[in-house]
This record gives C-alpha cells, structure tokens and sequence, in this order.
C-alpha cells in the first residue's frame, strides 16, 4: 500500500496517462517485495514444481506474472480505500483495478469444465475402453454408436473419420448392425448423405459441443496430452454434451481421466481389453540382412529417403514387390497401397510411423529399421508409446473382428544391438498421463487482444507492424504468461505452429487483417517442412488481404508443381492409350515411358506439395468461404493430382522390377513380370 501511495505522491502526471516506465517500475518495486517469499503471491512449491515438469521456463514465467499481477491488485485495491486519496486518483485507481479484473479473469482457465454448461447439466456415463493395440477397444464402442439414435465419432485423423463414416453407412461395423446414414466432417471436407441423419463421424476438432447426442465416441483419447493437438480432446471430453460418452486409447489415459470425471461430475467405468492375437519379440534381428524379409511383413522406417531406400533394397535383394506409406503421402493413397498390401498384391509393406494410426494393415512381422528419427535438430529414440503402437500392428486384426491375419504377430529390429532396447521398450510399464493440453477459446483470444497493448512501432531496424493490431506471437506470448491454470491436471498448449505462421501472416498481410482473421490463419496446417507450402500460404494470404477472390494457380504460380502434375497426367493418359492398345488387363503403369525424367522421386514429392496446397485450400475455404469460392475446381484437381500420385509410385515400381529382371536378379520381380507384361514390352 505504501509502495502505491508513493506512486501517487510522486508520479502524479505520469498516472494519469500511464506509459510503460511506471509500469517497469512498478515491478522493480515489486521484485523486492517478492525478495520476502509472501505466502499470498506465490503458489505452493509443490504447484509450482510440478508446472514445471510439464512446461519448464514457461511455468516459472506465468507464476512470476501471477505474482506480480496479484500483488498490483491487492495493492492498488488497498490504496483506493485510502480516504486521503483524492477523488480524481481514486477513480484512475479503480480503473486500473477494473482492467486488472478483466484480464485476470479473461485469462483464468483454472475451472474449464465450467465453460460447458449444456455438457454439465448432464450426469454423463463416460466408458473408458483401454488397451493394447489390436485388442479390439473400439470395436464396442463404434457398435454402440451404430446403434443410437443420434452420435458422433471423433477421430485423430481424416482416414480414421473417412473409415468409419463408410462403416456405418455400409452397415460393416458388426454382422448385427444394419447399414446407418451418417455424414462426414473434417477440417477439409464436407460429405452429406442425409440431412436429417443422426449420426456423424468427424475428426476431433471439429466435433460440435452445442449439440446433444445419444452417444459419442472419441477416438485415441490418449492424445489429450499431446501439446499441439491435445487441446482439442479436452474440449470434446469436457464439452460433448453426450448421455453415453466412450473414449478409446490407451490405459496410460485412465489416470487423468478419473481425475476429469470427478471434475466434470460424470460416472467413469472402465473396460481394459487384452490383445486379440499374441505379440512376441523375435529370438534375433534381421541381423541387417534385407534378403529374410518376407511376405507380409512391414518395415518400419522414419525418413522418405529411407523407405525408398529400403524399397529398392528389399525388392533387389527378395523380389518382393513393396508397398509405401509415409505422412507425406496423400491420404487416400495411403489407403490404395493399404489395400493393395492386404490383397496380397504387393508383398511387402515399407512405410513410417504413419502405420501406428489410421491404417488397418495385414502384417504378420513388424520389422524396425531402426529404434530412433530425427525430430529436425536432432536423433532422438522412439517414445515407449511409439514402440508399442507400431509394434502392436504385428497380427493385426481385419476390419472384421473375428478375423485374425495370424495366430501371432512377431516384432523384431533389423540389426541386433537394438534388439534388447525392443524388448525393454515393449515389457516396459505403460506410463501414465497426468495432464490434459488446454488453450483460451477464441472468445478469450479475442478479448484478450483488445484489452493488452497494442503494437504500434519498434525502435529496431526490423521492420514491424504499424497498425492497431497485436501480432499472433506477441498475443501467444502474453498467453503464455498470464494464463492460470488447475496444475495438477491440466498443461497449457504448445502454440509453435500458430507462432511460426505469425511472421508470414504480418509480412504478406501487411496490416490489413483483423486480429481474427489472423488466428484463423495461424492455425492453418501447413507442414512447414515444405517450402513450396509455405510459400502457397504466404501467396494466400497476401491475396486474401488484398480483398480478391483467391484462385488455386495464382497461388501456386512459379512452384513447380502444377507442371509436374501435368507432365505426369500426359504420360497417364499416354500409357493408358497404350494398355487400351494392347487389349490386357495389365496394370497401366506397365505401360508408362521409360523416360525417368518425369515418373521419378522428385515429381513425386512435386504432387505431395501440390496435395497438401490442394489440401490446404479446401480448409481456408471453410474459414474463409467467401474469398476461397473455386472449390469445386480445387476438389476435381485433388482427385486428379491422387490419381498422378498413384500412378508415379506404380511407375517407379514397375520400372524397378524391369531393371532387376534385365540384370538377372529377384525371381519375384520376374515372375510378377511375367503375369503384367507382354513379352513384347519386356
């Protein structure tokens, strides 16, 4: 109170216009009050020593604001019950006090549960189904889905929406459930078969909390702690106002989610399933010998250098055809070489971590290249979850439940010095998950922007904005700090990708954007590992800010990429004017050029950017429909650009095959070659 009151006395011109000199030395005042540890400023050190478990440095940041900002409030609130203080300063104290309520409160996120009021006036049943993968932990809940009158399925993945959505419309969820009309919702597409349908299967982040449902199925519950995407399983969790709420993943959830079931007031039951088929380590590795893979089998790798080195080396050495699946990988790709594995018309199953989730894959062996990736600074080893996950699609089980495709799935690595870290990660105990991801609503975001100061101009060289708006970063950053939080059971979200994108949206919006207009634009996915999608969205935003209608090609000007799909299309249609010639059911690929000029990697890796830009535009278009209108146009290239993919991987593949045939070597890859080629083309 004494520290206010001298404010008062000597810095009278200063507060009624307060810059940020005052508000410098108030905490300078502040930080030798902090000196004398008073109990009311700071939270316990048990609170605090677990936030910073969980987020480090950040922790410490948010509990010195926290401090500060409670001993200004409980200071100015003493000063202004002060009678010698005069009314004109009184008033500017209450003011100031008012302001400080309003931000502490708009960043108060210490009772979120609380946000859900429709959720909260239930008493809902949640069903934990926890176990293993391949233990058949979804399988009751999606069949209880299908048979409710009105529900929703929220997934991790467009695929894994995609799925079930055609599961239940097709009445292939169980042998006992008839076909159900169900619509589908993803952040890039939209599918209505009936508007009056009860049913919707969607990806996590956009489930709709305002409607009521009979049931409700979430799908990889395990995730709610991931810190770029968690954030949105605890808004389903906490908000799907459901009677029936089943949440599927792993039993490392079911601490956390006892402790939201208290909070939220619901009844938890928990149902842990044991795996459908055993898994077993292998006596030994592949002892790096690429010529044991067999038939079936699926090697795991984490880079697309590697798997398509691994490709040529295992059809080199074996014959064997192979199959890919990588991130980068359309979806619907993805899925085609899936099925292709499965058929058995492609022997050997080459991909990523992408296998871990989405994919349901007929292996009999999940073999590891090796047990570590690269994160971009550095190796880093697989996470015990990881190894499980990959290694639990060994003997995986069909679509069908009762269809195993082995007595047993085998897990091994490709050189010997890594199997006991195999063995250790998969006896490992599963490790529990202590706290939920969270992250202000756009609601809070959006006050929040109005009520902290704005950025006006820098004294650095660099330039900055020069508008009335707070930048993405610097409004994360302020999130950061001032955000209070229930420690022991929720983390705040990690807002990296929305504070990488804050850069591109100033320099290519050039202050014409509101300030949501520019959240939404932070939280585009791009992958920004691709520099040609970086680029798109940068080119997208600036037309956006200009105020035109944005087109795909003006975007996509000067990348490269929409040539490389047209090159591929006209060797498409070339190829199959030739196996219409030929009057064979062989694969059209057998029929493209041998020209590798154009059928090669790097045009492969052209049409991935190109589908995720395509990708990324039907999102925009549903934030920002107006300017982003050509979506039909933009839907019929995607579905082109799918095909030229497919058909560049098939190409790559068939000319493979003919090059060891030529050189006398892999028995399979000639007889494959005998079946698809005619002698005369061999």
């Amino acid at each position: 109170m004494a520290i206010v009151r001298e404010a008062i006395q000597t810095r009278d011109a200063r507060l009624t216009s307060p810059h940020e000199d005052i508000w410098a030395w108030l905490l300078h005042v502040w930080s030798k009050s902090a000196k004398q540890q008073d109990a009311e400023l700071w939270p316990t050190m048990a609170s605090l020593c677990s936030a910073y478990e969980q987020q480090g440095d950040d922790a410490l940041t948010r509990a010195c604001a926290q401090s500060f900002l409670s001993w200004l409030q409980r200071e100015i609130y003493q000063t202004i019950r002060m009678s010698s203080v005069p009314d004109f300063k009184a008033q500017l104290m209450r003011d100031v006090h008012l302001q400080l309520v309003l931000l502490r409160s708009t960043t108060d996120l210490r009772a979120p549960a609380l946000q859900y009021s429709h959720a909260r006036s239930l008493t809902r049943q949640l069903h934990l189904h926890v176990g293993p993968t391949n233990s058949g932990k979804t399988y009751g809940a999606l069949v209880a889905l299908s048979r409710a009158k009105t529900g929703i399925y929220a997934g991790p993945l467009r695929l894994l929406a995609h799925e079930v959505w055609d599961r239940l419309n097709h009445g292939t969820v169980a042998p006992s459930v008839p076909p159900r009309a169900c619509n589908l919702r993803t952040g890039e597409e939209v599918r209505v078969v009936d508007e009056h349908a009860g049913l919707v299967a969607c990806t996590v982040e956009m489930a709709d909390v305002t409607r009521s449902y009979d049931v409700a199925v979430i799908d990889e519950i395990q995730m709610i702690a991931d810190p770029q995407r968690g954030f949105a399983w605890t808004q389903a969790v906490l908000g799907l106002p459901a009677k029936e709420l089943h949440l599927c993943g792993e039993a490392s959830a079911v601490p956390l989610l006892r402790q939201l079931a208290k909070l939220c007031g619901d009844d938890l039951h928990v149902h842990e399933y044991q795996r459908l088929t055993p898994l077993e380590v292998a006596s030994h590795s592949l002892r790096g010998d690429l010529s044991k893979i067999e038939r079936g089998d699926c090697v795991v790798a984490f880079s697309r250098s590697a798997i398509f080195q691994l490709k040529e080396q295992i059809e080199a050495k074996t014959g064997l055809q192979c199959a890919v699946a990588y991130g980068a990988l359309p979806p619907e790709t993805k899925s085609e070489q899936a099925k292709l594995f499965n058929a058995g018309k492609l022997d050997v199953m080459v991909a990523s971590d992408a296998i871990g989730m989405g994919l349901n894959l007929r292996i009999k062996r999940v073999v590891f290249d090796t047990l570590s990736k690269w994160n971009g600074t550095e190796r880093v080893p697989l996470s015990l979850s990881q190894i499980k996950q990959i290694a639990g699609r060994a003997g995986r089980y069909g679509t069908s439940r009762d269809e195993a495709t082995s007595p047993s799935g085998l897990v091994l690595t490709r050189h010997e010095d890594e199997m006991d870290n195999l063995r250790a990660a998969l006896a490992a105990p599963v490790r529990p998950i202590t706290h939920a991801s969270l992250q202000p609503t756009t609601q809070q975001m959006e006050t929040l922007s109005l009520m902290l100061p704005h950025t006006t101009s820098s004294r650095s060289s660099r330039r900055r904005p020069s508008s009335t708006e707070t930048t993405v970063s610097t409004l994360l950053d302020d999130v950061k700090a001032l955000a209070r939080l229930d420690v022991q059971s929720f983390t705040l979200a990690d807002f990296e990708t929305q504070k990488r994108m804050s850069p591109i949206i100033e320099a290519r919006g050039r202050d014409r954007l509101t300030q949501a207009e520019k959240e939404k634009w932070a939280n585009t996915p791009v992958n920004f590992r691709d520099e040609r999608a970086v680029e798109w969205v940068g080119n997208a935003i600036e037309l956006y800010a200009q105020g035109s209608l944005v087109e795909f090609e003006a975007c996509a000007e000067n990348l490269g990429t929409m040539e490389a799909e047209e090159a591929v299309a006209i060797e498409h249609e070339e190829a199959k004017a030739r196996q219409a010639a030929a009057q064979t059911t062989a694969p059209v690929a057998v029929y493209a050029t041998q020209d590798e000029s154009v059928l090669n990697i790097h045009t492969l890796m052209l049409l991935e950017s190109l589908h995720r830009t395509l990708t990324l535009y039907l999102w925009l278009g549903f934030r920002f429909p107006l300017a982003f209108c050509f979506r039909a146009d933009v839907e019929a290239r995607k579905l082109r650009t799918e095909a030229s993919i497919q058909f560049c991987l098939e190409a790559i593949r068939v000319r493979r095959a003919r090059r060891l045939t030529r050189l006398g070597r892999g028995e399979e890859a000639k007889k494959w070659l005998r079946k698809h080629l005619p002698s005369s083309s061999s």
